[in-house]
């Protein structure tokens, strides 16, 4: 659904979001929507910049495109799933189209129903199950763990694999080693092919695992007309890192200093 743009070795990412009229400055003071420019991977020159400031636009700028992207697709269809919830709850018939695309949605968000009629006795519960799931997650938080899990951009991980967010794997597919893995340790750090199915992949796990469960009831106490604080839900991720309540202090802490809050209501510009 993106055009990503691939970022060799000595290219100047900078340079490159300037030319698409990147002004991070103006998105901060929401005097401009964020233009729908799409990185397949992190800029190298995060590793040698020595400008903090400047290294941590770069970062912010190449990841505040695809986090916005994934949003708007969640947002689409969590509108399409309150739709078809309403057609149901006035008896109307839902078409066969709906249906399928509700049969798609429940095994993405990983809501099990046996068969046809589980999902007849128990529609009103699974559905609430399905619409707690299918919600957006808050750019400042995206922006602060993405941050943390990958050295600003900076980690082997995240360099050579897209590893922004710190997420092991055990089956098949791309993963890496991590160096100091203890023994008898299986687990490979989750690579991905671009920046923005490593954003899809960590808000579908935000949404999905039963880990963070108490961050997606924190999070139903925002209506979708409201701007979602990001504090209560950071305090449910205590599960989230081996740091524990460490790793929270230091999430809490990114978005203080670096003001993040300040991109709760940026948008992409449509392209």
């Amino acid at each position: 659904m993106v055009r990503n743009i691939q970022l060799p070795d000595g290219t100047h990412a900078l340079r490159i979001l300037t030319s698409y009229g990147f002004d991070i400055k103006r998105i901060r003071q929401n005097k401009m929507a964020v233009p729908a420019i799409f990185f397949t991977n992190l800029p190298r020159e995060l590793t040698r910049m020595k400008n903090t400031a400047i290294k941590k636009e770069l970062f912010f700028s190449t990841m505040l495109p695809p986090i916005l992207k994934v949003n708007d697709i969640i947002r689409h269809n969590r509108k399409k799933l309150e739709r078809i919830i309403l057609s149901i709850a006035r008896g109307e018939r839902v078409s066969e189209a709906d249906y399928y695309w509700l049969v798609r949605k429940l095994k993405y968000y990983k809501i099990k129903v046996r068969d046809v009629h589980d999902f007849t006795r128990r529609t009103g519960d699974i559905l609430e199950q399905l619409l707690t799931r299918m919600n957006v997650i808050p750019p400042p938080l995206a922006l602060a763990q993405a941050a943390q899990e990958s050295g600003w951009g900076t980690s082997r991980f995240a360099q050579q694999g897209n590893a922004l967010y710190g997420q092991w794997t055990w089956g098949d597919g791309c993963g890496m080693v991590p160096k100091r893995r203890e023994k008898g340790k299986t687990h490979r750090m989750k690579c991905f092919g671009s920046i923005i199915e490593a954003v899809n992949s960590y808000m579908l796990n935000l949404n999905t695992q039963k880990a963070y469960s108490a961050f997606r009831q924190a999070r139903r106490n925002f209506r979708d007309d409201q701007q979602i604080d990001v504090t209560p839900l950071i305090e449910t991720l205590i599960n989230y890192s081996q740091e524990g309540p460490e790793y929270i202090e230091k999430i809490k802490n990114i978005i203080r200093r670096n003001n993040l809050n300040d991109f709760q209501k940026a948008r992409l510009k449509a392209s």
